[in-house]
């Protein structure tokens, strides 16, 4: 009696080259997928960075400009200036509230300045008040990407002013606000307005 052959339960070859490929589109789509989602984790990261950097930023500022301080000072070649200056480009003033820890004998200001250099919004701080001949500023960048900087004044009526002090009889009047314009990538043009005290603290 002649056996009867069993139909092989394998795959063929066709069988198998059709299983790889649907699993290779398969696993493209899968990293695709995983991909775009880690980009997008990373940028949400990245932003969420340079959010906090702005804030932190912008309240320093009304940190500064709200304790202004009616004391003006001279630089290394022994020019005076006013307790509060800027213009267009450029911000700088005397502050209240120098930390002091372990009560040295020195003064409790600061002299600070704003300022774009390239693409970088910096504060500059000074160690002292009067500088003497190479005494160095500290600079602080506090963000990155500034595509423009726009300071404006504001008089005691709400003029808008491009410098302060707008003459030099004016050396010891504050302004009664400044509006800062800021053009940073990533969050388009930024407006704040900060007003001065009318009498710093003490």
């Amino acid at each position: 009696m002649k056996a009867v052959a069993r139909p092989s339960s394998g795959f063929t070859l066709l069988e198998l080259l059709v299983a790889v490929a649907l699993f290779a589109i398969a696993s493209a789509l899968a990293y695709g997928g995983l991909r775009a989602i880690v980009k997008a984790q990373e940028q949400e990261v990245a932003f969420k960075s340079r959010l906090a950097r702005l804030q932190f930023a912008m309240g320093l500022l009304e940190r500064d400009v709200s304790s202004a301080a009616r004391r003006g000072v001279r630089d290394s070649y022994g020019v005076p200036h006013p307790a509060f200056e800027g213009e267009g480009q450029k911000l700088e003033l005397t502050r209240h509230g120098l930390g002091n820890a372990l009560a040295l004998p020195r003064a409790e200001m600061e002299r600070v300045a704003w300022v774009k250099r390239d693409s970088r919004l910096l504060r500059v701080r000074w160690p002292v008040l009067d500088r003497a001949p190479g005494t160095k500023p500290i600079e602080d960048e506090l963000l990155d990407g500034v595509d423009r900087i726009e300071w404006v004044y504001l008089d005691a009526r709400g003029k808008p002013l491009r410098q302060w002090p707008p003459t030099q009889t004016d050396a010891q009047v504050f302004p009664r606000a400044v509006e800062l314009t800021l053009d940073v990538q990533g969050f388009g043009e930024l407006r704040r307005v900060l007003e001065l005290p009318l009498e710093p603290p003490p």
